[in-house]
């Protein structure tokens, strides 16, 4: 008991690197500042952990009346997030105007520049997966199964599988999870972790 008592208040070093927290001891260290959103109406999350194979992200809330876009994303950085490097972006534009189409579009952006990912998903129209002005996204880390090495991303949309992605960044490095466009709340963010 008394070990614990001195790293309270002297501090200790992390033995979990898998924790994304900084230890707080009783002198000066701070945990590293909240980052700043750099688009207008964005939810932003930090992870509590490293990611691995196994691991499950689930988020759910509710958009505003009239919704012109909702996006997604799983983001890298470290003390902020790396917006030149989204490991997986899922955006659903919605016809409120003539001008929005009705479609999803998922994407990976790599140093700057953006890799649309295709698939089944596009078969769908955003009216299609959010009937009402609800969203429930899950996302659940894999091992790539073949010869290569890396990850997988399986996307799903309430409880229907939408996509999976291989992950072109290392799961290390992603920290955030984003919501930003027409959101009026997030009411559900839970991790389950393998």
């Amino acid at each position: 008991m008394l070990k614990v008592c001195w790293d309270c208040i002297a501090g200790s070093r992390v033995e979990n690197e898998d924790v994304h927290t900084t230890q707080l001891n009783g002198n000066t260290q701070r945990a590293p500042p909240w980052p700043i959103s750099q688009l207008s109406n964005e939810k932003m999350f930090i992870l509590p952990k490293r990611l691995n194979a196994g691991d499950q992200i689930n988020v759910a809330g509710n958009m505003m009346n009239d919704p012109k876009t909702l996006t997604v994303s799983l983001m890298t950085g470290n003390m902020t997030p790396d917006y030149q490097n989204i490991a997986c972006q899922l955006e659903a534009t919605f016809p409120s105007n003539p001008y929005n189409p009705n479609q999803l579009t998922l994407k990976i952006i790599e140093n700057g520049y953006n890799e649309e990912v295709t698939g089944d998903y596009q078969s769908f129209l955003a009216t299609e997966l959010f009937t009402d002005l609800s969203f429930n996204f899950g996302f659940t880390i894999r091992v790539n199964g073949n010869y290569q090495s890396g990850h997988i991303l399986d996307i799903f949309v309430g409880e229907s599988f939408l996509e999976q992605v291989t992950l072109k960044h290392n799961i290390d490095d992603i920290r955030f999870l984003t919501l930003s466009g027409d959101i009026a709340k997030v009411h559900k963010l839970d991790f389950q972790f393998a």
